[in-house]
């Protein structure tokens, strides 16, 4: 039998964490995802190729910088890093092996490098850049079960595939034909008592309700389930404790994006991803999409001149640097003036970059610059989840449905710890067919 189905969002675009910036270059930039993580058993990768759209192959990293923070300063291709330098092939080798992670307890990573492994400060400091920031965390903060949990589960392979336009696309071509109303910020879900099926009542923030029939799948960020955070969902009656606590467990960091606008490169051609070890920001990476792809306020973009960048600019920017900072360093910029942290970018890019003829190439090329701070955003209040110490065994228990009416799906319900967007689509095949599950009649024995 047929079933209609409608999709509210909170927010004033489709796609939640997918979303543009425009006024600072000729193209938009991505505040959030960018990347497709690996080729295999994709369910994002599968729907872009039977949209018809095309991916390119980029390798991460496509370079090593080595700052004053480990003793060096050169900037390394990855290829020969990966060969020839052993700290670089250590770090590597610890997050495939995972020798010495105790089974009985949890620990850090931080905990895990420094006090089992006792690996070198050098290792520590590639670890926190190349690994715990692209968990979203920090090492300090990462849990090695919830880890062990992941690297053991990725069966995606190892491409990084970047699409040929926004990744909004995806989110509106997902979609295409579904009744989606915007600007619905859920502030009660009101379902039957004792696990029942019935209706179920969703109240929005402003007063006016829905009625689901038979069915409700939340997919909301695990941020507006935790009951202590301001604007989050109420259920009614409440959720059991057992998964209340489970959702308290499972952690989100903070992620900061910095953009720097520039007329002209002043690094080396061809340049793509820099994994950034003992620097003031871990990651950078440059990319470049079809200036069609801007799509105005009223689709929901940012806008650069929220920031009072003069609306010249994009006519003169020619390349973009995103930086990318996640976890403890990402809430210490959040502490920070903007101007600062722009600041200390451009001097890293001088270090990184700079010649004896010109040292400082950052500040005579750039033409502005934004900083994207995801825990000021109110409807998600952070990033994403990352492996939480003391959480193992909690996502299973928020993906659960609640009774037969109430169900969960979103990137924090995944058991594999897994923050990317393929992720995000697998929990919502799961609780689909756990949602034609509850509502299909049984089948005759006869």
């Amino acid at each position: 039998m047929p079933f209609a189905v409608v999709v509210i969002e909170a927010g004033d675009h489709l796609g939640g964490r997918i979303s543009q910036l425009e006024g600072l270059a000729p193209w938009p930039l991505q505040l959030g995802p960018e990347f497709i993580h690996g080729e295999e058993c994709n369910v994002l990768k599968d729907f872009i190729d039977a949209q018809g759209w095309e991916m390119a192959e980029y390798e991460w990293p496509d370079r090593y910088f080595f700052g004053e923070g480990v003793g060096e300063r050169r900037l390394v291709v990855a290829e020969d890093a990966d060969e020839n330098d052993p700290d670089v092939r250590e770090v590597h080798r610890l997050f495939a092996e995972l020798p010495g992670v105790p089974i009985d307890r949890d620990v850090t990573a931080l905990e895990w490098l420094r006090d089992i492994v006792r690996c070198s400060d050098k290792v520590l400091a590639l670890a926190e850049s190349i690994y715990a920031n692209d968990f979203g965390t920090s090492l300090a903060l990462m849990g090695m079960q919830e880890a062990v949990v992941e690297q053991r589960g990725w069966n995606y392979g190892e491409k990084y595939l970047v699409l040929d336009r926004s990744l909004l696309r995806v989110a509106e071509a997902l979609a295409k034909g579904i009744d989606v109303r915007l600007g619905w910020k859920v502030s009660e879900i009101i379902r039957p008592p004792n696990g029942a099926s019935g209706p179920v009542t969703i109240r929005r923030s402003t007063g006016e309700s829905l009625v689901a029939s038979r069915c409700v799948v939340v997919a909301a960020p695990i941020t507006a389930l935790k009951p202590n955070n301001p604007g989050s969902i109420t259920f009614t009656p409440p959720l059991p404790v057992v998964k209340t606590k489970a959702i308290d467990r499972v952690k989100v960091s903070n992620s900061v994006k910095v953009f720097l606008a520039f007329d002209a490169p002043f690094w080396p051609e061809g340049l793509f991803d820099v994994v950034c070890a003992g620097c003031f920001l871990p990651e950078m990476w440059i990319l470049k999409y079809p200036t069609t792809e801007n799509v105005g306020r009223n689709s929901g973009a940012r806008m650069a001149s929220d920031q009072g960048v003069d609306p010249s600019v994009p006519a003169r920017t020619k390349e973009v640097v995103t930086f990318f900072a996640a976890g403890n360093l990402a809430d210490e910029l959040s502490r920070m003036e903007r101007k600062t942290v722009v600041e200390r970018a451009l001097d890293q890019m001088d270090e990184m970059f700079g010649t004896e003829t010109d040292p400082k190439p950052s500040r005579s090329r750039l033409t502005g610059s934004y900083v994207a701070d995801w825990r000021r955003e109110e409807l998600v209040g952070g990033a994403y989840t990352y492996p939480t110490l003391h959480a193992f065994g909690s996502r299973e228990v928020v993906a659960a449905p609640d009774g037969e009416s109430v169900f969960f799906a979103g990137e924090a319900t995944h058991p594999g710890v897994n923050p990317c967007m393929q992720g995000a689509m697998e929990t919502g095949l799961r609780a689909a067919a756990q949602v034609l599950s509850a509502v299909r009649p049984p089948k005759s024995g006869l």
